[in-house]
């Protein structure tokens, strides 16, 4: 393990994968992400249109390299059986919990991240 990679035993971690491709048909997407959302252990969600895909699903894992990794693995290990395209990951995004939730507390607006300007983060009951 690394220097920078940060240790965590039996951390959760929320895992953000994007793809992204040449057009392929909604109803193939569809059928072939469900059948992955039945593989996957941890409650897999997906959003799509016919040239992208972005799954959002919780992992374990001791650090975030780990994590990464597993994402990776994933999607090159179910591509063939359940025929999803053979696109590049253009995104890969790794939160622990603690910066999932602080990121986003009970009640927040997401779309407060895309906001230009400096603001300090969100705390749970508190202005």
């Amino acid at each position: 393990m690394g220097e920078d990679s940060v240790h965590v035993p039996g951390a959760m971690w929320h895992v953000t994968l994007t793809l992204t491709g040449p057009p392929v048909s909604s109803a193939r997407l569809a059928d072939s992400l469900s059948q992955l959302a039945e593989f996957h252990p941890f409650g897999l969600s997906a959003r799509y249109a016919i040239d992208v895909i972005e799954l959002r699903y919780w992992d374990e894992g001791h650090d975030c390299r780990t994590v990464t990794d597993n994402a990776i693995e994933m999607w090159n290990k179910n591509r063939d059986e359940v025929r999803l395209p053979d696109w590049p990951i253009v995104g890969v995004e790794v939160l622990d919990r603690a910066t999932f939730r602080r990121r986003w507390p009970n009640g927040s607006d997401r779309l407060d991240l895309l906001k230009p300007g400096v603001r300090p983060f969100l705390q749970p009951g508190h202005d």
